[in-house]
């Protein structure tokens, strides 16, 4: 009877197991849910996930995404560790009762690094399993998670909505005017040791890319000191100039630089108690020329979708040929030949690729 029990518990145990394995999202509306560190299920990093109040995952509704990458401080295995993300910013908000308009996905990192590469890994993966708009993807970082963001804008602009790097410890391309295209609101305390804020500085111009510097509009105090109030810098695309307002103010055009007038590396504890930020993050979309394709049906249909390589096409278009597009709208193949109902994308990166033929757009996805 003792060995009946025994098999049955641990039974039971397996299940329970296997169901916080389950396929993705993993809690309820309102909640926020660990979500531990599985390679072999596809899990590619431990996070916390919070789900929109509104979330229903039947609906057939996409919903926005806030990434939020952590400090160095709070790094770890994604298991037993994961529980340090919860010590700042977004998730420690949602853990107070804080409520968000969107999926916010917190991961860790055992380096308490984030690379581009690991940006694109969460990214498809979210694609994968969460119904998500990907044309209101957003991203946000403190410290090394700010280096993180960077990294990201870096590497995978053309997927991000709107960026929002805090105390950020991290450069980018030196030029890097493709970022002009992109929303970002930068933050830093001017006064920080930690993260000096040249790091922040450097990246604005990199961005502006011309004679001036953000800084020339700063209004510094006696001996280059702080100002005696917050301060935003704007950068004018159209003009390519830098003008400065008092306070905190959100972006008018893309990039926005604010530079608090306090010392230490704490900035994103302001930042983030600021309503204003999130409003304009979630405010934002992706600038995609194929942001709302016509998906036509004439009894058409691609499969399989999600594909590691063969698209097939159910009915006969051989004599036809197909344009491709990739996520920012950008062509990537023209007249691409069809064979045999067929097409071959095993070389394509994985992503979100549209398919033009004729007047129907099919959206699919490559893993």
């Amino acid at each position: 009877m003792n060995i009946l029990k025994t098999t049955l518990a641990l039974l039971l145990l397996l299940l329970h197991s296997n169901n916080n394995y389950s396929q993705a999202p993993y809690g309820s509306a309102g909640q926020q849910t660990a979500v531990y560190l599985n390679s072999s299920n596809g899990i590619p990093f431990g996070y916390y996930e919070y789900l929109p109040q509104n979330f229903t995952p039947t609906s057939g509704t996409s919903y926005p995404v806030l990434i939020f990458y952590h400090g160095i401080g709070e790094k770890g295995n994604g298991t037993t560790e994961l529980y340090k993300v919860l010590a700042n910013g977004t998730p420690k908000q949602i853990q107070q009762g804080m409520h968000f308009p969107a999926i916010v996905i917190s991961p860790q990192k055992g380096s308490g690094w984030f690379s581009g590469a690991d940006f694109l890994t969460l990214y498809n993966y979210l694609l994968l399993n969460y119904p998500i708009d990907t044309n209101r993807v957003y991203i946000t970082g403190l410290s090394a998670g700010g280096g993180g963001v960077w990294q990201a804008l870096n590497s995978h602009h053309d997927k991000i909505a709107a960026a929002v790097p805090i105390c950020g410890a991290g450069s980018i391309s030196n030029p890097a005017l493709f970022l002009q295209n992109t929303n970002i609101w930068i933050h830093h305390n001017f006064g920080d040791t930690t993260v000096q804020k040249t790091q922040s500085i450097n990246n604005a111009n990199r961005i502006a890319n011309n004679s001036e510097t953000v800084m020339d509009v700063y209004p510094y105090g006696a001996n280059n000191t702080a100002a005696t109030t917050d301060f935003t810098m704007q950068f004018d695309t159209n003009t390519q100039t830098w003008t400065g307002n008092s306070g905190v103010a959100e972006p008018i055009d893309r990039l926005c630089f604010t530079l608090y007038k306090a010392n230490g590396h704490n900035a994103w504890s302001t930042t983030y108690n600021n309503p204003s930020v999130y409003d304009w993050m979630f405010s934002k979309t992706l600038n995609i020329a194929l942001s709302n394709p016509t998906f036509e049906n004439h009894n058409m249909t691609v499969y399989p979708n999600p594909t590691k390589d063969i698209i097939r096409f159910s009915k006969n278009i051989i004599s036809e040929a197909i344009n491709i597009y990739d996520i920012s709208g950008k062509k990537i193949s023209s007249g691409f030949s069809i064979q045999a109902n067929t097409i071959d994308i095993s070389s394509f990166e994985n992503g979100i690729y549209f398919l033009k033929l004729k007047n129907q757009t099919f959206k699919i996805v490559k893993n």
